[in-house]
């Protein structure tokens, strides 16, 4: 079984991202106490200490939707098999509500998971707000939390419907830091519960929605992703202003903000949120094609700025047809490009490649570069990160 000694592989495997020199020399030991250009072995590079950690099934993705059925489950462990992913977070995990005796859909989720890939998956919960409007929806969303707790969520993860999609009977879109939800964040930090939320989206969806759009690809394949009317929804910078207000006023909760913050374009506006709010992460799921645009010396000096509070992740989707980050109406993509998807993500954070197509065409097109990152960094972003984030919640 490929989860059968992961905890003691970590460990053993972890200590190497972070040993002496010597201790990461390859091959037998010089015999002149005095090295010499004959003598002396070279660190492995980046790529063959991760390549150890692949082996064993070190690497967490913090950031995947898997539909709960018997087919996609096991599709999904193929592929996360394939490239060295031993545990997945299911940010779609469902809500805790339910009718009459039937159980809820975080119940059957994590229940069939649990049983078919026992320790592969990770579910977070999702909120259910068919109660916005009822006077006590905060004590309501309160008790969602605590019955997801109860049920074993890891954490709670918020889609982009608020400020975007959600409506109250009175049409008025939910805001992002509506004070009716300031009793559930702190609830969440109060169980140590990470929050992953998204807010917001690509800069480009709020451009011209006609071909001089560098996202038309995607967009015409996806219209309600398109915001930019202004008569219906709010400016994206009005959308980042209040998540940085939420993450704010509750210091006592983590919250990852997915896709890189929200805000791939703006390497400076990442970086200060990160200085600002301690307890502010930042995952890079779907964001590696927006990320590798940037100076590759300007990112890599972020990540290793902010090694601590960077989580990989991917956006990996697993239903009646795979997403690779994104997706549109073209031919469903295979296990094998699910397996190259993965394996650019090595090579835009373990090489010094520059100009090399990204994992998700549609998302525009353009090359990236790699950053080359440390074998420490790698440990960190890679897999320690997010083992410390679920602290006791991490499979065994």
């Amino acid at each position: 079984m490929v989860r059968a000694s992961l905890g003691a592989a970590f460990a053993l495997i972890a200590s190497c991202a972070h040993a002496p020199a010597s201790t990461l020399q390859v091959g037998p030991p010089a015999v002149s106490p005095t090295p010499s250009a004959s003598t002396t072995r070279a660190e492995p590079s980046a790529k063959v200490v991760a390549d150890g950690w692949r082996s064993r099934h070190l690497l967490v993705d913090l950031h995947t939707h898997v539909e709960a059925t018997p087919e996609h489950l096991a599709q999904a462990i193929r592929v996360f098999d394939a490239v060295g992913i031993g545990v997945a977070v299911n940010l779609s995990g469902g809500t805790v509500t339910h009718e009459g005796d039937r159980p809820s859909a975080f119940e059957h989720n994590k229940s069939l998971a649990d049983s078919l890939a026992p320790g592969r998956f990770v579910e977070y919960m999702n909120l259910d707000y068919a109660a916005w409007d009822s006077p006590d929806f905060a004590e309501r969303a309160v008790a969602q939390v605590d019955e997801g707790a109860r049920l074993g969520a890891a954490g709670f993860k918020e889609f982009k419907r608020l400020g975007l999609y959600l409506r109250d009977q009175k049409g008025r879109l939910l805001k992002i830091d509506d004070p009716k939800l300031d009793p559930m964040w702190h609830r969440l930090g109060e169980l140590d519960m990470p929050v992953s939320i998204h807010v917001a989206d690509p800069k480009a969806f709020w451009g011209p929605y006609d071909p001089s759009n560098e996202r038309w690809t995607e967009l015409k394949d996806h219209p309600s992703w398109w915001f930019g009317d202004p008569t219906k929804y709010p400016r994206r910078e009005a959308l980042l202003d209040a998540l940085d207000r939420v993450v704010g006023r509750h210091p006592e909760t983590t919250f990852v903000c997915v896709h890189f913050g929200n805000n791939a374009e703006d390497l400076d506006w990442v970086d200060g949120e990160l200085d600002k709010h301690p307890n502010m992460r930042v995952d890079i799921a779907a964001r590696v094609p927006e990320i590798g645009r940037h100076d590759p010396a300007r990112v890599r000096a972020l990540f290793i700025k902010h090694a601590d509070r960077i989580l990989f992740a991917t956006d990996f989707q697993v239903y009646d047809r795979l997403t690779l980050g994104s997706g549109g109406s073209g031919p469903p993509p295979t296990e094998s490009d699910a397996i190259e998807f993965f394996q650019k993500h090595w090579r835009f954070f373990e090489t010094a490649d520059r100009g090399f197509a990204h994992m998700t065409p549609i998302q525009g097109d353009w090359t990236i570069s790699a950053i080359d990152l440390p074998p420490d960094v790698l440990a960190k972003i890679y897999f320690e990160n997010a083992r410390r984030l679920l602290g006791k919640r991490f499979p065994d």
